[in-house]
C-alpha cells in the first residue's frame, strides 16, 4: 500500500511589518540608502501606505539590527561607522562570533541543519547571478541562522548589532566588494556548515574565523 503524497502548505504571507523592514534591509544592505542618510518617517509611510505605528516599528526593527541608528531632534539614519569603530566592531567581532559557532555546532539539530542547508542555496543561487544586494542580504540571513541555532539570545543580540552594522557600512558602494568572488564566498560558508553539522566546534570557529578576514578585507 503506498502512502499518499504530502501536500505542501502555501507559505504564510509575511506580516506586513516584517516586510517593511527587510524591503529597507535589502535597500540599506544593497547600497540604496548611503551610510549617515536619514530615513524620513513621512516619506516611508507614502511609500508602503500604512500609518506610522507599523514605520515606527521597522524603524525600532532596523535600530535592533544594527542597521539604523535614532539620534535627539536627528530623527533615524542608517548607520555611519568611523574607520576606529569598523575596527572595533570587528575585534569584537572575531572574539564572539567564533564562540557561537562552538555553541551552534554542539547544538546542531537535523532539523537545524536542513534549513542551514536551504538557506546555503539561497546564498549559491545569489552568487550565481553575481546579484551582491541579494547575496550580502542573503549571506547575513545564513549567520543570523546560525545564532539561533546556538541558543543564546544574548549574544545573538550582540551580534545583531555589531554584524548588522558592517553590512549597512556600504560594502556594496566600496570598490573593493567589485572584486569579491562570490563563488569562493560560498565555498566558505559550505565549509562553516559542514563544521556545525558534524558538531565540529573547532572546524566552526575556524571557519567562521575564515570568513570574516575575508570580509574585513572588502569593507570601505
Amino acid at each position: 500500500m503506498t502512502t499518499p503524497a504530502v501536500q505542501q502548505r502555501p507559505p504564510r504571507p509575511k506580516p506586513l511589518g516584517v516586510e517593511i523592514v527587510e524591503a529597507l534591509q535589502r535597500e540599506i544592505i544593497g547600497g540604496k540608502f548611503k551610510p549617515g542618510q536619514r530615513l524620513v518617517e513621512r516619506e516611508l509611510i507614502r511609500r508602503f501606505r500604512v500609518s506610522s505605528i507599523p514605520i515606527r516599528e521597522a524603524l525600532q526593527e532596523l535600530q535592533n539590527r544594527g542597521l539604523a541608528v535614532k539620534r535627539h531632534n536627528c530623527g533615524c539614519s542608517v548607520v555611519h561607522l568611523s574607520r576606529v569603530e569598523v575596527a572595533r566592531i570587528c575585534e569584537l567581532r572575531r572574539v564572539l562570533e567564533p564562540q557561537v559557532m562552538e555553541w551552534a555546532a554542539s547544538r546542531i539539530t537535523k532539523e537545524g541543519a536542513q534549513r542551514l542547508e536551504i538557506q546555503l542555496r539561497e546564498l549559491e543561487s545569489a552568487a550565481k547571478a553575481k546579484d551582491y544586494p541579494r547575496f550580502f542580504q542573503e549571506d547575513l540571513k545564513f549567520h543570523r541562522m546560525i545564532w539561533e541555532v546556538a541558543d543564546n539570545a544574548y549574544a545573538m543580540r550582540a551580534l545583531e548589532t555589531v554584524v548588522g552594522s558592517l553590512f549597512a557600512s556600504g560594502i556594496i558602494g566600496g570598490q573593493n566588494a567589485k572584486r569579491l568572488d562570490l563563488r569562493v564566498e560560498v565555498q566558505k560558508h559550505r565549509r562553516l556548515l559542514d563544521a556545525i553539522s558534524d558538531s565540529d566546534r573547532r572546524r566552526a570557529a575556524l571557519a567562521l574565523l575564515e570568513i570574516a578576514a575575508g570580509f574585513e578585507t572588502y569593507l570601505p
